[in-house]
């Protein structure tokens, strides 16, 4: 192995203990700083450049629209929480006093764990969820296109995404949200009939409800509208589902036509109330209208379901209905945790044997230099020079043996004990050596 093969082997083996991951997401923080946080699609370019001019040594940036998160590698003996929470802070234009209790700190194999399961979807909001994943790639290509990616992560990350794909093709947790929209189409399907013809409307902008839209326009809903506050995001979210976006300002009137509503705001108000859905309904001359409350918490009125026309579900409702159709998510995400920690284990597990590398290194050129050594100390016969040969080597590890064991017993207890293990002695091998 080369110096440089030894130095690579070192860094990656060092990433469980100085791996850091500080975040917030949209189930740790409030309401108000998730409107906040979350009122636009992420600019990956300004949320790197944030990692930037510090003395860590590589950087990353997970950015949806549900999380926010900085991870670093950093230096040895180096303590980064508190100067990444600061800068995600500044990156999300908050005072990091505001995130006090509404973020959370993973180092070392916690912030491991957590990659991998943000990148197996084990961590989103509706698990099993298939966007994450590449999501997680693009951030990752855009850290290493600024330069703050480099070798380490690229090993946590690689190791992270091959976990995902297992996940996902070893286990039916995807099946959970594919089955979720399976179930709104259907449920839309017996009330409406026909999709070509259909209005759907959009409110919110969440993951989840671009997942419903993008199933319904699948199956081949006639018209998509966007419409959301932040009128750059609805702009934008238009744009990848080729549809229309509409002004805030208008929502009466486009919820007057629509025949499906998909509702995800999460904004902890009623983005629907009551009084605004019965005079849509009355517009409509009490023509039904499927409401998708996708929020968490809910985003529609639950009275509106008294009204007639209005046919409002739930995720718990349609995780009820899909859960009756495929047996449960229970045992899906246990299955896919297994999986997971497995991954875990087996990525630990290689970085372990790449510490070890080094010393293997370190011991077999110890070795070839006392062979040298007894080489070049004059013609000996094969009897003296081996003999000569062994003595050497196991004269320092014989006097580390003894000098340990004067001083502490239990310590040379346990240094016996791992002599033997390397060397796969036994004592049936030491009493025939003795009794030589």
């Amino acid at each position: 192995m080369s110096d440089d093969e030894t130095t690579t082997g070192q860094a990656e083996s060092e990433i469980l203990e100085r791996l850091t991951l500080v975040g917030v997401n949209h189930r740790s923080l409030n309401t108000d700083l998730r409107e906040r946080l979350f009122d636009q699609e992420p600019d990956l370019t300004l949320l790197l450049a944030a990692l930037r001019h510090a003395d860590w040594e590589e950087g990353l940036v997970v950015a949806t629209c549900e999380r926010l998160e900085f991870a670093v590698i950093a230096k040895p003996g180096q303590a980064v929480a508190a100067e990444l929470l600061q800068r995600l802070a500044g990156a999300a234009r908050l005072a990091p006093t505001e995130l006090v209790g509404q973020s959370y700190c993973h180092s070392g194999p916690q912030a491991l764990r957590h990659l991998f399961a943000v990148a197996a979807s084990l961590d989103s909001l509706v698990v099993g969820e298939p966007q994450i994943l590449g999501q997680m790639k693009q951030c990752y290509r855009a850290a290493a296109g600024a330069g703050l990616a480099g070798p380490r992560l690229d090993a946590t990350m690689q190791a992270a995404f091959a976990a995902a794909k297992r996940v996902r093709s070893e286990t039916p947790i995807g099946q959970q949200a594919s089955s979720m929209n399976l179930v709104a189409t259907q449920v839309a399907e017996d009330l409406h009939g026909r999709f070509d013809g259909l209005r759907l409307l959009w409110l919110g902008l969440g993951e989840m409800g671009e997942m419903l839209c993008a199933d319904f326009i699948a199956a081949g809903v006639g018209q998509l509208l966007v419409t959301h506050g932040s009128s750059l995001r609805a702009e934008a979210a238009a744009r990848r589902l080729k549809c229309n976006f509409a002004p805030w300002d208008d929502l009466d009137h486009h919820l007057a036509e629509a025949d499906i509503v998909v509702s995800d705001s999460s904004s902890g108000r009623f983005t629907l109330e009551t009084a605004q859905m019965e005079a849509a309904l009355r517009h409509r001359r009490r023509r039904p209208v499927l409401l998708i409350d996708a929020g968490v918490p809910s985003d529609i009125d639950p009275a509106i379901a008294t009204l007639e026309g209005a046919f409002v579900y739930d995720l718990d409702d349609l995780e009820r209905l899909a859960k009756a159709k495929s047996g449960g998510r229970a045992a899906a995400n246990v299955m896919a945790w297994s999986v997971l920690e497995e991954e875990l284990d087996r990525f630990q597990r290689a970085q372990a044997g790449r510490n070890a590398a080094p010393s293997v290194v370190a011991l077999r050129q110890h070795f070839e230099a006392t062979r040298r050594a007894v080489l070049e100390g004059g013609r000996l016969d094969a009897e003296e020079a081996t003999r000569l040969l062994v003595n050497k080597l196991l004269h320092d590890p014989s006097e580390a043996l003894r000098r340990t064991a004067a001083a502490d017993r239990r310590a040379g207890e346990t240094l016996e004990a791992s002599l033997r293990r390397l060397f796969g002695l036994t004592p049936d091998a030491e009493e025939s050596e003795e009794e030589k």
